[in-house]
């Protein structure tokens, strides 16, 4: 018997603590369902794990948009780079095995004579690669907002305002880089596509391999 253990917290703008893991709902063990089981979780683990990293991204960039109004923004900035270059990181090295098991839980279609069965599995997986395309676009911009932060240098001192620095050179994704990213747009479709996985998943389980008492 194998086990829909995750269901997707909503996004939260805010870092949360990791929520524990419980047992959604036990399945039979056919090949189907231990393909549902197994793929399912195999991809929304680090998917999980990877919007706790989104939360404390969130953090970074909020400071980021902040950090001119300080005096010691040289090494405000220079922190942020280095957390935001550890949390995207995390998450660039946990997609090819996500994309994986996205995929062998899509090949679980094929496990099946039920077109009802395979139908809904096909949306599971449809919902599962929409939400890694999204970790994967806001990972590619934000690695690009790292190597910007890696070619732009903060002037020595701050004597003039934050508006006077941006006309001084600060590129524009600089400025605002929350608002350059739709970061918090982003995340919605995220969670939302999360959301929709994991009620799906766990209706075809329910359905379809649910373990009689």
């Amino acid at each position: 018997m194998i086990s829909i253990l995750l269901a997707f917290a909503a996004a939260t703008s805010t870092p949360s603590p990791a929520p524990a893991l419980k047992t959604i709902v036990t399945v039979k063990s056919t090949p189907f369902c231990n393909s549902l089981g197994q793929h399912y979780n195999a991809a929304a683990g680090p998917m999980l794990a990877n919007d706790r990293d989104l939360d404390r991204i969130n953090v970074q960039l909020m400071n980021f948009d902040d950090m001119f109004h300080h005096p010691d923004y040289q090494i405000r900035y220079s922190d942020t780079r280095v957390a935001l270059m550890k949390y995207v990181s995390e998450i660039v090295k946990s997609l090819p095995a996500m994309q994986r098991e996205i995929n062998q839980l899509r090949t679980g279609e094929s496990l099946t004579t039920d077109k009802a069965e395979a139908a809904q599995l096909h949306q599971v997986a449809e919902k599962m690669q929409l939400a890694y395309n999204k970790q994967h676009q806001l990972a590619t911009d934000l690695s690009g907002v790292i190597q910007s932060m890696m070619d732009y240098r903060p002037p020595a001192d701050l004597d003039i305002s934050q508006e006077e620095l941006a006309e001084a050179g600060m590129p524009q994704e600089m400025r605002s880089v929350k608002s350059y990213l739709r970061f918090d747009g982003q995340r919605d479709v995220l969670a939302q596509a999360e959301d929709a996985a994991a009620n799906l998943a766990i209706d075809l389980a329910s359905t379809h391999c649910l373990e009689q008492k």
